[in-house]
């Protein structure tokens, strides 16, 4: 497994840090754009300037290090600024998350999400940034022409024998609790909390509860939505499968996928710290 932390690095003193760089294989710094995009997003005046400040910090350990930058419906073209600014402070690279309407963004950004449009965008700008700085940006979104051509890729051949089969990518929340995929993924499908168990455990009770074909169920129900006709442009496609999960009632090893509440793309959740 290769363990990330993704954080505002506000708090990435040297007393703080070197607790935690032995212990990753890659941080992810939450840079939001300009110095005012960045602290409107963050709801903090002066957020940008400490994080920047404190960018020494994580460079001079042995994380390696790069941003990631929340993609809203306005700010795009902000991306080159956040690129320019990884070249200049060693930064591996950029990673584009759009952003999604859970917790304090719900409330004080409701009309922020990108649209499948601005995802298209901001994985043109994408290509054009890495060429030009010499470092990766990569962009959490999927077309839908990618989307129905790589379905073998997205949706995992049921029964799921292992976790990473259908979970190539584990959240693990403040309070220890172990998502799948998305924060926003139905509560009946997270592992548990590894405040208890180790995570061996907790994925061999996962798969033997059938809550690895449930969430199979859910990619391959989200496959089958978006690679019709007329669907958005881009999505992001963990969030689009964390929606569909919503659907989903479990029983002890006979998962069964409902028809869920109808759930436009803009009220699709979650949000990275």
């Amino acid at each position: 497994m290769v363990t990330t932390v993704t954080s505002n690095g506000m708090l990435a003193t040297p007393t703080v840090w070197e607790r935690i760089a032995p212990l990753v294989d890659f941080a992810a710094i939450s840079i939001d754009g300009t110095p005012i995009e960045h602290d409107t997003i963050r709801g903090r005046k002066g957020a940008f300037a400490r994080t920047v400040a404190n960018l020494e910090v994580v460079r001079s350990s042995s994380a390696p290090f790069g941003f990631i930058f929340t993609l809203t419906q306005h700010n795009a073209g902000s991306l080159e600024f956040v690129a320019r600014l990884a070249a200049e402070h060693g930064a591996r690279g950029v990673q584009v998350h759009p952003l999604t309407l859970q917790g304090r963004a719900g409330t004080t950004m409701p009309g922020a999400r990108p649209d499948g449009i601005e995802i298209v965008a901001a994985l043109l700008e994408a290509r054009r940034l890495s060429e030009k700085y010499g470092l990766v940006v990569h962009v959490d979104g999927l077309t839908t022409d990618q989307i129905a051509a790589y379905r073998d890729s997205l949706v995992p051949a049921r029964p799921v024998r292992a976790l990473a089969d259908v979970a190539p990518l584990l959240i693990v929340n403040a309070d220890g609790a172990v998502v799948p995929l998305a924060h926003d993924v139905a509560p009946a499908l997270r592992l548990g909390s590894l405040t208890g168990r180790p995570l061996a455990l907790l994925a061999r009770d996962w798969l033997a509860r059938g809550r690895g074909d449930a969430l199979a169920a859910a990619c391959e129900q989200t496959w089958a939505d978006l690679a019709r006709p007329n669907e958005p442009d881009a999505v992001y496609w963990y969030d689009a499968v964390a929606a569909r999960t919503h659907g989903i009632v479990c029983h002890d090893q006979s998962p069964a996928l409902t028809t869920p509440p109808k759930r436009t793309f803009s009220s699709l959740a979650t949000q990275t710290a």
